[in-house]
């Protein structure tokens, strides 16, 4: 087809006409529809950044419509679809590892809706105190280690603060032989 334009039959070489009336504002859902908080306490889970992209403007944009049954898996044939717009199961996107929608292989996002405001406010909590406990050297040496991602050092040294490790409050470990050139 030569030219460009549209692709509608006999209007070939046509442009497209701009837009007539240009939004003032952006669109607001509803915000005391019940249905509406409902749809977006949902979880979004197990999808790539353009497919969570597209969930979350279904749900901001009042598009999103929630399964009400379960729906058949393409991978594996069963009834155990539960989200909407999602064609795999959760078992057989982890297990394929690719995104539950689209089924590419690229990196998945986290979960958005893991925990109630109520278990994040305790948590935040529990990071405070445990903040206080620490000495200045160990408040940086944990918030160094959580900024690079090892939560594995993170949490040795919150349990070395709790008490339930086995180490004394200090980050060293002394040996007899330390002592012995004092003598």
């Amino acid at each position: 087809m030569a030219g460009s334009g549209s692709s509608a039959k006999g209007k070939a070489g046509q442009a497209k006409q701009k837009q007539k009336y240009q939004n003032t504002f952006a669109f607001k859902s509803d915000k005391y529809s019940s249905k509406q908080a409902e749809i977006n306490e949902l979880p979004v889970q197990g999808l790539c950044k353009h497919c969570l992209d597209i969930i979350q403007w279904r749900k901001r944009m009042g598009q999103y419509k929630p399964l009400t049954v379960p729906k058949k898996c393409v991978s594996c044939s069963q009834k155990t679809v539960r989200e909407a717009y999602h064609i795999l199961c959760n078992a057989c996107a982890g297990k394929d590892n690719v995104c539950a929608k689209c089924q590419k292989p690229e990196e998945i996002m986290p979960n958005t809706a893991g925990k109630t405001p109520a278990e994040i406010l305790l948590d935040k909590q529990n990071e405070e105190r445990l903040l206080s406990l620490m000495t200045e050297r160990q408040r940086r040496s944990y918030m160094r280690k959580l900024e690079r991602g090892d939560d594995e050092g993170a949490s040795k040294i919150s349990e070395r603060i709790t008490g339930k490790g086995d180490d004394d409050d200090d980050d060293f470990e002394f040996s007899d032989e330390d002592f012995e050139d004092d003598e």
